[in-house]
């Protein structure tokens, strides 16, 4: 199967962006073939580090073979249509040619909007279905804007929708759609694991871009009770952000700096070695889709506490392999946090179910039930061609 990966996401050794290249490579290693096509605004900063360059750039990364295509963008305020139309142009003066001699059997966008738009601009003209995958604030936040006739367009132009929750897919469900809905969860790179050798005692840790909806300043005010109680505890918080500057502020006001430590964006590799030392991890963030960064902390040995009501409910079992807590409650989870320094037993326990409840929520997983959809789809459409 030939397979056309639309993303805009730009691809580097981060957890941010790699789910696209790991799902693309786990493909891959089924057997298929696959053209990465990236999006990329002129003055943006892609992943080879330059803001300008030639409209269509060809490597490979990974195994993987990349395209990149330059467009004209106007950010935030060409995101109703300009931006997508803009995009659509630079593949209509320099690639449309190169695609349909790669002639994909499907087509996989990944988010609803200017990813999808651009995929239903190539199904039109590739005559080949098309399936997009919502990863949570694609869909979200223009539903709680009041853009449900939007969202809804932008997934009847699909032939088939994957969301990555339960959550997420009951949302979509409301809006009554033609297009049929999938729930297939993300996986993580198991492969990047790292023994555990040993837990650094009394340690937290959140991964994650640092905007307003990770709340982090819930994890460093509920830190501070621990720490007020715990003077050994330490945080850990790996990402980069606009909420950086506000978030050091904050621990400086809670007289916890001095146990907060700061990385900044890591390697993914990196990011592993630091879940391999942590004890907890913590990150109630909301809205989230589902949050790969769960698996990959559950899979390393931490304890996590996420938010009730969100994507990962559909994996953790509040209590049992992690605890799901209100998302702006520090007093909850700074409890959950000295019950666990309280009853280590216990909470090994529960860090040890939760490793092997996400060590099979690999890529290859998430791989195989895709391909099965695309087969589906493939073989739906044979049979009205008959």
């Amino acid at each position: 199967m030939k397979i056309l990966v639309v993303a805009h996401y730009q691809t580097s050794d981060s957890p941010v962006s790699s789910f696209i290249h790991d799902q693309a490579r786990a493909m891959q290693q089924e057997g298929h073939e696959l053209l990465m096509l990236v999006p990329v605004a002129l003055g943006k900063t892609d992943c080879f580090g330059e803001r300008f360059g030639s409209t269509v750039r060809r490597t490979e990364i990974g195994g993987l073979r990349y395209v990149f295509v330059r467009f004209l963008s106007l950010s935030y305020y060409g995101r109703n249509r300009f931006n997508a139309r803009s995009s659509e142009l630079s593949l209509r003066c320099g690639l449309l040619g190169a695609l349909r001699a790669f002639a994909p059997d499907i087509i996989l966008a990944h988010t609803l909007g200017f990813d999808s738009e651009i995929g239903v601009f190539l199904k039109r003209r590739l005559g080949c279905p098309l399936v997009v995958t919502t990863h949570g604030s694609d869909a979200v936040l223009p539903l709680d804007e009041g853009r449900q006739a939007l969202v809804k367009r932008w997934c009847e132009q699909a032939d088939a929708i994957v969301c990555v929750g339960e959550k997420l897919c009951s949302r979509l469900a409301a809006l009554s759609l033609r297009t049929p809905l999938y729930t297939i969860h993300n996986g993580f790179n198991d492969a990047l694991l790292v023994p555990t050798h040993g837990k650094k005692p009394l340690s937290l840790l959140q991964v994650c871009n640092l905007y307003p909806s990770k709340r982090t300043d819930v994890t460093i005010r509920a830190f501070a009770q621990v720490r007020g109680k715990y003077p050994a505890a330490t945080l850990t918080v790996v990402g980069e952000g606009g909420e950086r500057l506000r978030l050091e502020r904050l621990c400086r006001e809670l007289g916890v700096e001095g146990s907060v430590r700061f990385t900044g964006q890591l390697t993914h590799d990196e990011v592993f070695r630091e879940m391999a030392a942590a004890e907890y991890f913590v990150m109630v963030s909301k809205p989230e889709g589902f949050g790969i960064v769960y698996l990959e902390a559950m899979a390393s040995g931490c304890m996590a506490i996420g938010a009730q009501g969100e994507g990962i409910a559909d994996v953790i079992v509040s209590g049992e392999n992690g605890f799901l807590l209100p998302a702006d409650d520090p007093d909850a989870i700074a409890e959950t946090v000295v019950w666990g320094i309280e009853h280590p037993e216990e909470r090994r326990a529960i860090a040890e179910r939760g490793r092997a409840c996400a060590s099979v929520m690999t890529w290859e997983k998430n791989a195989q039930r895709t391909l099965t959809l695309f087969r589906e789809l493939l073989e739906k459409r044979d049979a009205l061609r008959r």
